[in-house]
């Protein structure tokens, strides 16, 4: 029996052994990026010339061109958006320039002298550079194939950035003036990322909520959370009734939540003028936008009068749509949920792409019986979501 049970335990540790042979050979180290970086990749290119002349200067150079940094997307201004951008920034230094002003060689001279006593000093251009390079970065190799469109993404910066894809470009953040551009050409290939070149240089998204522009506030240092909304008053061109009718519902919280990071919304918003005027056509009434904002700051659940919480906030909701649809993302019948979840909204797009713009976005809602709205002022941008100005309300029966 004893050496019975010696034999046997001297199997055991054979198999124990072999066991972990085998688990050395399954758990091997993993295998480091390799190959030319982001950083020299784009230096060898001679289209980004200023680019990489720039991000030396901030010192944002190493952290592109290390396989130890992580991955990395640059949406890469052209030289050409650089000069454009440099020039119209520091416009008193290239004016003071000999002919031919704003040249690439110009805005290599300008970077070079910078010093702690140039004008501006280096120390003000870095603080100026680094957030706006930053909002040009992605952490991750999204290469052309993974570019599909209704895509938003956080940047280096922290504020975000979308992507849409139309028959004929892909643009980022629609294309707007300042904070948008197109993509010019794609897939300039690194060990640790991939650029794209751009035809602008894209100013920071820096409107924090979809609350931002309504003045209107949520804080959850308090419980229950501190809301500030606008009073209403007697200018109809801007949203307090909006923010009101949203504060009101108990709507604030589920649209900026005490989350983070932030979800996106899409708010369909008419101003205080026609959002007046819906109300007293859809609750038979004859208020003004004083008398509806004492309404609303009066309503509780237990209010019989018309229009009650309840058929408030089935409007309120109808407003809203959850995720980031920027005018750009849209197709023509394109079906959107709001926080209704039913009815439905119908988005349609006239004339149909790919036929060339302007184009004209209807929101066909479950009325019949009064004119749809249309986006007058689309795509306003925030690090929460999107807003669309529209000249009516969505009205869901």
């Amino acid at each position: 029996m004893k050496n019975f049970n010696i034999i046997r335990n001297l199997i055991l540790v054979s198999v124990f052994t072999l066991a972990l042979g085998s688990c050395k050979d399954d758990f091997t180290s993993p295998t480091g990026l390799s190959g030319k970086p982001l950083g020299e990749t784009m230096a060898a290119n001679s289209s980004f010339n200023l680019f990489t002349a720039v991000v030396q200067k901030t010192g944002q150079y190493s952290a592109i061109n290390s396989n130890n940094s992580g991955l990395v997307t640059a949406f890469t201004p052209s030289d050409p958006a650089f000069i454009t951008y440099m020039t119209a920034t520091y416009a008193a230094y290239f004016a003071a320039l000999p002919p031919p002003a704003g040249t690439e060689d110009n805005v290599l001279v300008f970077l070079a002298q910078l010093s702690s006593t140039s004008v501006p000093t280096l120390a003000a251009f870095i603080s100026t550079t680094v957030p706006i390079i930053n909002y040009h970065l992605v952490s991750s190799k999204l290469t052309s194939n993974l570019i599909t469109g209704n895509q938003v993404f956080a940047t280096l910066n922290g504020a975000r950035l979308s992507i849409s894809k139309t028959p004929t470009a892909t643009l980022l953040n629609a294309n707007s003036t300042l904070n948008g551009a197109t993509i010019a050409s794609f897939d300039v290939l690194a060990s640790n990322g991939v650029a794209h070149s751009i035809d602008r240089v894209m100013a920071v998204v820096s409107t924090a909520t979809v609350f931002t522009s309504m003045t209107m506030t949520i804080s959850y240092a308090t419980n229950p959370p501190t809301i500030v909304s606008p009073a209403t008053d007697v200018t109809t061109t801007d949203f307090d009734l909006l923010a009101n009718l949203i504060r009101y519902t108990g709507q604030t919280p589920i649209i900026l939540p005490n989350t983070t990071p932030l979800p996106d919304f899409t708010i369909f918003q008419a101003n205080d003028g026609i959002m007046t005027t819906a109300l007293n056509s859809m609750f038979a009434s004859a208020m003004t936008e004083l008398q509806w904002g004492a309404y609303l700051v009066a309503l509780t659940p237990a209010t019989t009068t018309t229009p009650t919480l309840d058929q408030l906030t089935t409007l309120v909701k109808y407003q809203v749509v959850p995720g980031r649809f920027l005018t750009t993302d849209f197709t023509n019948l394109q079906v959107l949920k709001s926080l209704l979840t039913s009815p439905t909204i119908a988005v349609g797009v006239n004339p149909v792409p790919p036929a060339i713009g302007p184009y004209t976005y209807t929101l066909t809602d479950a009325n019949t019986g009064v004119a749809d709205p249309i986006i007058t002022a689309g795509n306003i941008l925030t690090n929460s979501g999107i807003l669309h100005t529209v000249n009516g309300v969505l009205r869901p029966n």
